[in-house]
């Protein structure tokens, strides 16, 4: 298990308990998004070092959304962290490094809707 230092932005850290039951704590910039992984039945966030996280199953999506404005719903499966996302092209997310490589993140029309809502300049 990683340990890291609580300094700097207090606003920007998420602390969560895995499904180990350990307590991670997590900056905000080091996720990416995170993925609804249905036969585990849990949430988990993809991290900038390619690790998932695999978070406790009492989690869902509406904790995930409350712990930061950046983080945004994109599907019922995906929350993305919206400082990675550089457009969308085709209904697809294209997000900066490092998580320009990654699985598909496609955004689904409700969910767009509430993001140009949110964020008019997309």
């Amino acid at each position: 298990m990683r340990i890291f230092s609580v300094v700097g932005d207090q606003n920007d850290i998420f602390l969560c308990t895995t499904a180990t039951g350990n307590l991670q704590l997590i900056r905000l910039g080091e996720i990416g998004y995170f993925r609804y992984n249905s036969k585990g039945r849990q949430w988990e966030a993809m991290l900038y070092d390619g690790h998932v996280l695999k978070l406790k199953r009492s989690v869902n999506s509406q904790m995930i959304l409350n712990y930061h404005p950046f983080l945004t719903q994109i599907s019922q499966s995906f929350i993305l962290n919206i400082s990675y996302l550089v457009l969308i092209k085709e209904n697809n997310c294209v997000l900066l490094p490092p998580f320009n490589a990654v699985e598909t993140l496609q955004i689904t029309p409700p969910f767009l809707r509430k993001l140009k809502e949110k964020y008019p300049s997309f």
